[in-house]
């Protein structure tokens, strides 16, 4: 199965979060460990954005990592599309563009669809988030519950080691789920939000073509 457009623009924005943060690219295994894939899955992932223009590959011979060179700055923070705020819906959609954030480099953002986050994010609001596990229990994270199912809530548990995690809406209408903690992957953390016109006003394709 060829690599999803949403993943190539993740491994694209952690390239640039790299080189703006430390001023220099990662190393290519530490890159597929962080986003759990092999190493020829994200070779597979920079092939495809080498063809659409977003950086060059040149090898470096038997046995080493080839050289990775970024065509271009930073696009902005990837905006991928809808998340459920209620009950655990689909996964992410292709991507909408960028959010041009000055100050911000790392992380990604969605937009709200549902009301169980209200009245703390409401549905349109667009959310930004931090590619990090949660640091304590109660925190709101954008997370996927089996294979394909994400959702926006608060993540609670108990222990150093919980079996289960609670995922608690803000919105008292809604039930708490309990859910294996072996089935939930949490995809970043929420870091604030976004909402009403300003979206747009910070909207580009970063001067290529959506991925």
């Amino acid at each position: 199965m060829p690599p999803r457009p949403h993943k190539q623009l993740r491994v694209l924005s952690a390239l640039h979060d790299a080189h703006e943060r430390d001023g220099r690219l990662p190393d290519l295994s530490d890159l597929a460990r962080r986003f759990e894939i092999s190493y020829p899955t994200l070779r597979e992932h920079l092939g495809a954005l080498e063809t659409k223009g977003h950086l060059r590959i040149t090898p470096r011979g038997p046995g080493r990592s080839p050289e990775v060179r970024l065509l271009g700055g930073s696009p902005g923070l990837a905006l991928y599309g809808e998340i459920a705020a209620g009950l655990p819906a689909g996964t992410y959609p292709e991507p909408e563009g960028y959010l041009r954030l000055p100050g911000i480099v790392e992380g990604f953002a969605l937009r709200v669809r549902g009301d169980s986050m209200a009245e703390r994010i409401e549905d349109g609001d667009v959310v930004l988030l931090t590619p990090r596990l949660p640091q304590r229990s109660g925190e709101i994270c954008a997370l996927r519950v089996g294979d394909d199912e994400a959702t926006l809530k608060y993540l609670e548990w108990q222990g150093v080691r919980p079996e289960r995690y609670r995922l608690r809406a803000h919105n008292a209408d809604y039930p708490t789920l309990e859910v294996a903690a072996g089935h939930v992957h949490v995809d970043g953390v929420f870091r604030g939000l976004l909402r009403g016109p300003v979206v747009q006003e910070l909207m580009t394709d970063g001067g290529r073509s959506v991925l």
